[in-house]
Formats: C-alpha cells, structure tokens, sequence
C-alpha cells in the first residue's frame, strides 16, 4: 500500500504577484489584486490540495508581504516551519501584464523585483538548520527548478546541495523553468546547469518551449535520448503530455477546458504527477491527476490553483 503520508518539501522563491484588474498595458492600469506565486510555492499549494502533505523550505523579508505570504501558505494547508526571515533583505515581487489573446485567452508578462531579495540569499546553511534540515530529512521528494540556481551564486550553491545530498530513497524532482531574464548575458551557463540538473533528477518535466530553449529539441523521445538518468521525465506542450517511466511510454491529451490564462498550469500538472507517484498511481493514472489539477489554474488570473 502506498505511504500517504509521506511528506514533499518544496524548495524555492515565494513572490508576491499584482495582476491588474483589466488588460492593458501596465501604464494604464489602475487596480492590482495581491496574491501568492513562485514555481515552487504554486506547487506546494497544489500538491497539499490534492491530500499530499507538504513543507516549503526558503527565505522571505521580514516585512508585510513576507507575513502575507506564509500566511497564504497556512490558508492553503501548506507547513512553512522551514521558511527562513531575514531581518534586512525584502520580499521578492513581480508584476504580471496582461493582454488579451484572439481566442479571448489573456496572455500575461512577468516584470520581475526580485535582485536582492530575502530568498537569493538562499545558501547550503539554509537546510542545515532546523526545522528546515528535519522536513528534508523526513521528505519522501523534493521539488525545486531551473530558477532557484539562476538567483544567486549561493542559491545555486543549495541547489547543488539538495541534489548531492545522500538521497536514502528520497526522490528529487526538478521542473526545467526556463527564465532567460534571470540568464541573460549568461544564457549558455543557464542551459548547462539546467541540463546538469536534469541528468541528476529522479523526476524531470519540460515544457515544449523550455526543451526547445535549452536543449535544442522538444521531441519526447529525443530529450529522453539525452536525458536517459531520470527515472520519470515528463514532456508538456499545449495539446497534452510524453511521460517515461524508464522505457516505458505515454502519452496523453490535455483536457479540453476554457483557459483564462496558462501561467501557473505547469506547477499544478507537476503536483498532480507528483501527488500521483506518491499515492502509488501508475504513469496513466498519475498524468491523468496532472491534468486535471492544471485545469484548475487555468482558470483564473492567479498563479496557484484556487
């Protein structure tokens, strides 16, 4: 019988996300509503919805919108014993503007105020303390991605910890999440640190953009070719989803439901697999949870499932 109680920690930046209240280019709007993002914190979110137990390990500003984002985590069933205050440093931000698509769709653009946040001073001290270093020790997987390593020298530093750490049957996930802003100048290292962490997850996804971003393809099978070490990768685009489970091989479409906006619907299928690998699920029955937790972000303005 599956382990439901096992526990997934996730590791990352949590931000505070204002999303104007109508389209429209940012210099016109008016009204922004306040609400919890950062990948690994949607997922989080995402995956103690589904019934999965789930920690947050990172850093945020001992200000008001430090305290509002734990306070959300909270709300949402989320454990954030592990979140680090850091007396000087703020609360990372981002602004979200929107447009509106032909299909009635709103495509939304992330302007990021996040240097010198509290969270990309993230460093290997960071796990070592409790009770930070007590859930990672008990956590049955770990989540982070791509943009963690991106924020700082020192954040990169954790990641590789996290991942060089003795796994003693813990699973590590890792969501590829490219973001060239937090690259640039630097987009080739980007793309091999990514890939390095890719080779030494145990769960991988992409996107079809970020594969063909970073590794040059967004084929299933090929990123399969070159990423042969993770037991389970998974491959995303917008009709539906590749996923292996060593050779074993599925695909499957996405579900056919109106979409407000897609940001934030790749953190929730990723906590729907995960949630379905463990609760004992097989691959079909794991990406068919993906799906149907990704509806629900898609289905709103905000980053995380509501």
């Amino acid at each position: 019988m599956p382990d439901t109680s096992a526990l997934a920690v996730c590791v990352g930046e949590g931000l505070v996300s204002f999303v104007p209240a109508t389209a429209g280019p940012l210099e016109e709007a008016r009204t922004f509503h306040r609400s919890l993002a950062g990948a690994e914190w949607n997922t989080a979110i995402a995956l103690a919805s589904a019934g999965i137990r789930t920690a947050v390990v990172s850093r945020v500003g001992d200000d008001g919108f430090g305290r509002f984002l734990t306070a959300e985590l909270r709300q949402h069933g989320v454990d954030g014993r592990g979140i680090e205050i850091d007396p000087d440093a703020p609360t990372g931000l981002y602004v979200k503007e929107l447009s509106s698509g032909p299909d009635g769709s709103i495509d939304g653009t992330m302007h990021y105020y996040r240097s010198g946040s509290a969270a990309s001073a993230m460093s290997p001290d960071t796990f070592e303390s409790s009770p930070a270093s007590d859930l990672l020790a008990e956590s049955a997987l770990v989540h982070t991605s791509g943009i963690t390593p991106a924020l700082s020298d020192s954040t990169r530093a954790a990641q590789d910890a996290l991942f060089d750490a003795p796994r003693e049957g813990r699973l590590i996930s890792f969501d590829v999440n490219w973001r060239p802003a937090l690259w640039r100048g630097r987009e080739d290292e980007g793309r091999a640190v990514i890939a390095s962490y890719a080779r030494r997850a145990d769960i991988v996804f992409c996107t079809q953009p970020d594969a063909e971003a970073v590794f040059g393809t967004a084929d299933p099978d090929r990123l399969r070719e070159l990423f042969p070490e993770a037991r389970y990768l998974i491959a995303t685009s917008r009709s539906g989803a590749v996923s292996f489970d060593g050779s074993e091989r599925t695909e499957s479409e996405a579900l056919d439901v109106p979409v407000v906006e897609s940001i934030g619907a790749g953190d929730a299928f990723a906590a729907g697999f995960l949630a379905g690998i463990l609760t004992g699920l097989s691959l079909t029955g794991s990406l068919a949870r993906a799906h149907r937790i990704a509806t629900r972000a898609l289905i709103s303005t905000r980053d995380h499932v509501v």
